[in-house]
C-alpha cells in the first residue's frame, strides 16, 4: 500500500462523502452496542475462533465489546485519518498477535455491512441512499486495508523473528567440523549471543544446568543483558525448578510479585521470561530467554524456543560426552574439577567436611599385562561397579586415568565417617575378581584431604590427596592415608631434596666411592659403587641426605645412566691396571622397570669392552617395592643372559623377601646390614640371618653379609657359612684412586684357633634329592605326576642339588679334578630322564623303564661319589684340626 495519507484519495472518498457519513452518523451509530454483540458472538459461534477467546473472563470480553462499539463509532468519525489508521494498524497487530485469523475479521466486515444496508434501508432517504451506500462501502473497505496492513506487518515482523531464530538454530547445526569447530561450550556461548543480536525483540538468551549433586541450577552461559552469576537452588515455586518438574514451558512475566529476585531486577528492560526445560536423570537445565514485550512467545510460537532449548541439551550432551570416561562411563579429570569446584561452594554453604581423594588400584598393572587389556578393563568396569554400590546419593566417583580415581564425599560431619566410608571402599576393591575364568585379586591405595579444613583452592586439594595417596602406597598400600600438615611439610622437604639432587647431577657435583667386598677365606671379590653428592656448603653428603629421590620418575634414569657409566669405566680402568674386580652398582627399581633399562646396561657395557659383563652385578633393593614382578623377572633374566649378575640388596627389610628370593633370578643375596650389626646379642638378629644364609647355600646363592664391623661378626658369619663380608672391619667407602692403595694394603683377618666346619646344608638338599629321582621312577610306573625341574631343557641348573653344585659345590670342590665328572653324571642323570619320558610319550613303556633304570644307577654313582669328597673334605679339616692342637 501507498503511504496512506493517499488513502481516501485511492478508495474515491471525497469531502462530500465524509460529510455524507457524518450527516446520517447518528442514525448509523444508534445500534452499535448490538452490532459490537453481534460481532463477537459471530468469532464464538465458530469453534477455531472460539479458541482463541476460550480463556477470556466475561470482564475481559466486556471490555473487548466496548472496545469493538468505540471503534464502530470511531470510524464513522475517522475520515480514515493518520491517527485512526494507526490505531487501526496497532489492532490488526493485535489480531495477529492472538492469532485472530484476516478471514475471521473479513467476517465480521459483512456484519457491519448488512446492519447499515439494514439503516439505509429504513431510514435514509432514497435520494442520499445509493451515494452513502457507496460512501460506508469505501470506508469499510479502507478500514479493512489499514487492519489488514497492521496484520500483514505484523506477521512479517513474527516471520522475520522465526526466520532470525531459525537462522541461528541453523546456523549452529552448519557449524565446520574438524579442528575449526568450536568446543561444545563455545557453542554454547554462540547460540546465546546470536539471538539476540539477530531478533530484535530478544534481550537475553541463556542457559542453566543441573550441577552433579542435582539440586542446583548454574549458569552455563549468556548473551545479552548481563546477569549475576547464576545460583537456583531448588525451592517450591521457582519457575526454573517448575518448568524442569512439569517438562513445561513456563512464561514468567517480570511484574508478578511471585517472581524471583533475578528474575525481577529485570524490570523495565524485560517484559517476559521464556523458561523451556530439557533433559533427563544427570543432565537437566533449562533455557532462558527475555524478550521486551508481552505475548511474544504466544506470537511467535514456543517450538523455536523448544528447539533451542533442546539444542542445547544435545550441545551438553556432547560436551559431557568429551567430560566422560568411554570405557566406564564416570566423570572424566575436567568434569571432576567443575564438580569438585561445585562441591566446595556446597561444603561452606552446608557446613559439612567434603572428602577429596584419589584412589590407586595396586597391581593392575600386573593383571592388565598378564592377562591382556580386555582383561584388564573387565577388571576396570567390575572395580567401578563394586565402588559405585558403596558411595552414598551424591558421591562423585571419577576415572582420572589410568587404574586411578577421583572421590568427592560431601556432607561428612566428622572424621569417623569418611574412616568408614574409606574402609568400605577399601574392602570392595579387595574380594577377589573372577576374570577369563581365573580369580584375580588386587587392592587400592586411597590418599584423602578435608575441604575446608585443608582451606585449598580445587587444584591444591587434588595435589594433597595425591600426596596422601603416595604416602599410602609408600607405607605398604591396601589402605588409606589423610593429608596433614606434617605431610605437607614432608612432601616440601622431598622436593627440596629432589632440586638439591637434579642440581647436583646437573653440575657434575655427584661422584661415586666404592666399599670393598671380600670373601670369608680372605680374598678381595669386588667393590660396591656407593653415590655421593657433593654439596657446595655442607660437603660430601651420604645418600641418606637425598635417598629417597632417587628413585623419582624424573630422576631414577638419568642417576641410573651415570651410576651405570661411571661404575663400569672404573671398573675397566682397574682391569687393565691387573685388577679384577667385581662391580657391583644398585639399580632403582623404577630404573631397572624403565622400558629403556636394557638400552641403558648394553650401551654402558659397550662403552667398556674391557670390563667382562660376569664382573658387573647390578643390585636390586629389597626395600623398594617392585611394582611389577612379572616385568623385573624378564628384565633380570635378560641381563642374565648377557652375562651380568643380579643381587638382591637390603635383603629382610621389604615386605616380600621370600618372595623376591623365590621368584627373582639372582646369584647374590646381600643381608642388611640392620640384621648384620647385633647378631651376637640379638638371638632373632641370628636366626633371622642363619636362615638365610641357609637358604642362599641351598639354592646356590652368594650371600654377602653388610655392616660387618668387629672381627668376631666375620667369624660367626663364617661358620654360619656365609661366603662374603662388606663393612668397615674392612673399609669404608673410598675413592676410587684409593683402592688400589687398599688392596695392597688388605691383610685377611686371622681365623681363630677353634675354626669350625662351616655348617652343612647339603645333607637335605641330598635327601631332597633322593626322593625326587624315587617320585620320578615311580612317575614312569604311572603312579604319580612328575617332579618339577626333571624334563625341562636346563633342569640340571635348577633342581636341588644343581643349585648346590653351581653355588657351594663349586666353592668347595671346584678345584678337584673329580668335580667335573660329578657334574658330568648329573648332567647325563637328567639327559635320561627327558629320554624316559620321551619313550613313555610314544607308547613304550618298557624302553622307559629301562631309562629309568640306568638313571637310578647313575644316581647312585653319583651319591657315592659326592660323599666320598666331602668325606675327604671333612678329614682334611679333621688333620688340620688335630695339626693345629
Amino acid at each position: 500500500m501507498e503511504a496512506t495519507s493517499t488513502l481516501p484519495n485511492f478508495l474515491g472518498l471525497e469531502e462530500p462523502d465524509f460529510l455524507l457519513i457524518d450527516r446520517y452518523r447518528d442514525i448509523l451509530e444508534a445500534e452499535t452496542a448490538a452490532l459490537a454483540h453481534d460481532f463477537y458472538d459471530y468469532l464464538l459461534s465458530h469453534p477455531v475462533t472460539a479458541a482463541v477467546f476460550r480463556d477470556f473472563s466475561h470482564a475481559r470480553l466486556d471490555a473487548l465489546i466496548q472496545k469493538q462499539a468505540e471503534h464502530i463509532s470511531g470510524l464513522l468519525a475517522s475520515h480514515l485519518d493518520k491517527s485512526w489508521r494507526e490505531s487501526m494498524r496497532r489492532i490488526g497487530a493485535l489480531h495477529h498477535h492472538l492469532g485472530v485469523e484476516p478471514s475471521w475479521v473479513a467476517g465480521a466486515y459483512i456484519l457491519y455491512w448488512r446492519h447499515w444496508q439494514k439503516v439505509l434501508q429504513e431510514q435514509v432517504p432514497a435520494s442520499d441512499r445509493n451515494l452513502l451506500r457507496d460512501a460506508l462501502f469505501r470506508l469499510l473497505i479502507g478500514d479493512l486495508m489499514v487492519q489488514l496492513d497492521g496484520y500483514a506487518r505484523a506477521s512479517r515482523e513474527t516471520d522475520a523473528e522465526r526466520l532470525a531464530l531459525f537462522d541461528v538454530l541453523l546456523s549452529v547445526l552448519a557449524v565446520p567440523r574438524g579442528d575449526q569447530s568450536p568446543r561444545p561450550e563455545g557453542l554454547l556461548q554462540q547460540i546465546c549471543e546470536a539471538l539476540p543480536r539477530k531478533s530484535a525483540a530478544v534481550r537475553l538468551a541463556g542457559y542453566v544446568v543441573t550441577s552433579g549433586m542435582g539440586d542446583v541450577l548454574t549458569l552455563e552461559c549468556m548473551a545479552g543483558l548481563p546477569l549475576p552469576a547464576l545460583q537456583i537452588a531448588k525451592m517450591a515455586g521457582d519457575p526454573c525448578w517448575e518448568a524442569l518438574e512439569s517438562g513445561q514451558a513456563v512464561i514468567q512475566s517480570v511484574e508478578d510479585p511471585r517472581a524471583p529476585e533475578w528474575i525481577k531486577a529485570l524490570r523495565n528492560r524485560v517484559e517476559e521470561i521464556g523458561i523451556f526445560p530439557f533433559g533427563a536423570a544427570d543432565l537437566r537445565g533449562v533455557g532462558l530467554i527475555g524478550v521486551r514485550e508481552k505475548g511474544y512467545f504466544h506470537r511467535v510460537g514456543s517450538a523455536y524456543f523448544d528447539a533451542f532449548a533442546h539444542l542445547g541439551e544435545m550441545v551438553l550432551l556432547l560436551r559431557n560426552q568429551s567430560l566422560r570416561d568411554p570405557l566406564t562411563a564416570l566423570p572424566n579429570r575436567a568434569l571432576f574439577l567443575d564438580r569438585l569446584e561445585i562441591a566446595q561452594d556446597q561444603a561452606l554453604r552446608r557446613e559439612r567436611l567434603l572428602g577429596v581423594a584419589l584412589l590407586d588400584l595396586d597391581g593392575f598393572k600386573q593383571v592388565n599385562d598378564r592377562l591382556g587389556h580386555g582383561a584388564g578393563d573387565q577388571l576396570l568396569q567390575a572395580v567401578v561397579q563394586r565402588l559405585q554400590a558403596q558411595l552414598r546419593a551424591g558421591d562423585t566417583l571419577a576415572r582420572m586415568g589410568g587404574d586411578e580415581f577421583g572421590l568427592l564425599l560431601p556432607g561428612l560431619e566428622r572424621l569417623a565417617d569418611l574412616e568408614i566410608v574409606c574402609e568400605r571402599l577399601l574392602a570392595a576393591i579387595r574380594e577377589p575378581l573372577e576374570i577369563h575364568g581365573e580369580a584375580v585379586g588386587v587392592s587400592g591405595s586411597l590418599g584423602i584431604t578435608l575441604y575446608p579444613l585443608d582451606d585449598s583452592n580445587a587444584s591444591a586439594l587434588i595435589q594433597h590427596a595425591d600426596m596422601a595417596l603416595y604416602a599410602a602406597k609408600a607405607a605398604g598400600r591396601d589402605q588409606f592415608h589423610l593429608h596433614t600438615l606434617a605431610l605437607d611439610e614432608a612432601v616440601q622437604a622431598e622436593a627440596e631434596m629432589r632440586a638439591m639432587l637434579e642440581q647436583a647431577l646437573h653440575d657434575d657435583r655427584l661422584i661415586l666411592h666404592y666399599q670393598p667386598i671380600v670373601s670369608s677365606a680372605g680374598k678381595v671379590l669386588g667393590v660396591e659403587a656407593l653415590i655421593r653428592l657433593q654439596h657446595p656448603e655442607k660437603g660430601l653428603l651420604s645418600p641418606a641426605a637425598f635417598f629417597s629421590a632417587l628413585d623419582h620418575p624424573r630422576l631414577a634414569r638419568p642417576i641410573g645412566r651415570f651410576v651405570l657409566e661411571t661404575a663400569l669405566r672404573q671398573g675397566a680402568i682397574w682391569q687393565r691396571e691387573g685388577m679384577p674386580l667385581r662391580i657391583s652398582v644398585n639399580i632403582s627399581t623404577r630404573h631397572l622397570l624403565d622400558a629403556r633399562f636394557l638400552e641403558d646396561l648394553q650401551e654402558a657395557l659397550a662403552k667398556h669392552p674391557g670390563l667382562p659383563p660376569e664382573q658387573v652385578e647390578i643390585e636390586i633393593t629389597e626395600s623398594a617395592p617392585l611394582s611389577d614382578m612379572a616385568e623385573a623377572q624378564v628384565l633380570l633374566g635378560a641381563c642374565h643372559r648377557r652375562g651380568v649378575r643380579v643381587a638382591l640388596d637390603d635383603f629382610g627389610t621389604g615386605n616380600a623377601s621370600l618372595t623376591y628370593l623365590q621368584q627373582l633370578p639372582a646369584q647374590s643375596v646381600k643381608i642388611d646390614q640392620r640384621f648384620v650389626r647385633d647378631i651376637i646379642n640379638d638371638p632373632k638378629d641370628l636366626a633371622i640371618v642363619a636362615a638365610v644364609i641357609t637358604a642362599s647355600r641351598m639354592l646356590g646363592l652368594e650371600v654377602v653379609a653388610e655392616g660387618v664391623e668387629t672381627a668376631e661378626h666375620a667369624g660367626l658369619l663364617a661358620k654360619m657359612g656365609c661366603s662374603h663380608l662388606q663393612g668397615y672391619l674392612f673399609s669404608k667407602p673410598l675413592p676410587a684412586e684409593d683402592i688400589p692403595a687398599w688392596i695392597t694394603r688388605f691383610r685377611p683377618i686371622p681365623r681363630t684357633e677353634d675354626a669350625l666346619t662351616p655348617m652343612d646344608v647339603l645333607p637335605p638338599i641330598l635327601e631332597g634329592h633322593i626322593l625326587r629321582v624315587q617320585e620320578f621312577l615311580r612317575a614312569l610306573r604311572q603312579e604319580n605326576p612328575f617332579p618339577a625341574h626333571v624334563l625341562e631343557e636346563d633342569a640340571e641348573e635348577y633342581c636341588h642339588l644343581g643349585r648346590w653344585l653351581r653355588g657351594e659345590g663349586a666353592l668347595l670342590f671346584g678345584q678337584a679334578p673329580e668335580f667335573a665328572a660329578l657334574l658330568a653324571r648329573h648332567q647325563r642323570i637328567h639327559q635320561l630322564a627327558r629320554a624316559a619320558k620321551s619313550l613313555l610319550d610314544a607308547g613304550d613303556s618298557a624302553g622307559a623303564i629301562v631309562q629309568g633304570n640306568l638313571l637310578e644307577l647313575e644316581n647312585r654313582l653319583l651319591l657315592a661319589e659326592l660323599l666320598t669328597m666331602t668325606r675327604n673334605r671333612s678329614e682334611g679339616y679333621r688333620v688340620k684340626g688335630e695339626g693345629n692342637a
